[in-house]
């Protein structure tokens, strides 16, 4: 990992380095941007079931897509994998605090969410990304060389 210095003190570091802050900016900024738009578009006092599945559908596809672009570019898999881990589990753990925040100040209701919510929204994110970062991976078998210490074995 190389680090230039952009200005006195400010270190910034190669753009392969900041794939997980744009994922989770991007994926993040993403989940404010529609919190944002379905409030101001469609602002109701119920629960509004339909953008919730939307946004459910937005996770999974957003994920997928992104992590079969990160599988087909990944020299190793384990790095790809826990970069999308931790991506899964920062917008698992938004969700129970933005509804607390929004909601009121309940643990009790926090502790259920995080409980239950965190779960459900980081599988949402990390169960299609991780398709993605296989079948892309896949993909791109064909691209990668073997070591030359490296057995080949016929295929089956």
């Amino acid at each position: 990992m190389s680090i230039r210095t952009h200005a006195p003190g400010f270190p910034i570091r190669e753009p392969g380095d900041m794939k997980l802050f744009v994922r989770l900016a991007a994926m993040l900024g993403g989940t404010v941007l529609y919190t944002i738009a379905m409030v101001n578009l469609f602002p109701s006092e119920d629960a509004d079931i339909g953008a919730g599945l939307i946004y459910f559908a937005l996770l999974l596809t957003v994920s997928g897509i992104w992590g079969l672009w990160d599988g087909y570019h990944a020299k190793a898999l384990p790095p790809v994998f826990v970069r999308w881990a931790v991506v899964a589990v920062v917008i698992g753990l938004s969700g129970p605090f933005r509804i607390w925040f929004e909601e009121g100040r309940d643990f009790g209701v926090l502790r259920s969410d995080l409980w239950n919510l965190t779960p459900f929204l980081a599988g949402l994110v990390l169960a299609p990304a991780a398709v993605g970062i296989a079948v892309g991976y896949a993909l791109n078998s064909g691209g990668r060389s073997l070591p030359r210490n490296t057995a080949h074995h016929p295929s089956l």
